[in-house]
């Protein structure tokens, strides 16, 4: 084969592939539109609009939301440090347990060890 054949079948090749895969590519944008208009369900025609319904807003964010979101933030950024979560509503008694256990357990102890 003459190099001037090579270069022609080669071309063939390319521009072959290019065809078949632009017709794959528009084959499954067609399944991806398709798919999700075969989920909708038919509207019906004489039902009237409900009327809409405004969600009242939570008074506060629970803690476990603000816990999850400061250890996110403290995941992805590393200049980000937890100082403490607290329930403003509750009481002291937690910390408060806390901070003696945490103090007392530097003590040294006083009984004999023999």
């Amino acid at each position: 084969m003459a190099t001037t054949d090579l270069i022609s079948v080669s071309l063939t090749i390319y521009g072959m592939a290019a065809a078949i895969s632009f017709g794959v590519a528009l084959l499954i944008m067609g399944i991806v539109i398709a798919l999700p208009a075969l989920r909708r369900e038919p509207k019906p025609e004489a039902a009237a609009p409900a009327p809409a319904v405004a969600a009242e807003a939570p008074d506060a964010v629970p803690p476990e939301h603000v816990a999850a979101i400061a250890a996110a933030v403290a995941a992805v950024t590393r200049d980000y440090r937890i100082v403490r979560i607290e329930d403003t509503a509750g009481t002291r008694a937690w910390s408060s347990e806390g901070r003696m256990m945490h103090q007392t357990s530097h003590n040294i102890s006083r009984r004999s060890r023999y």
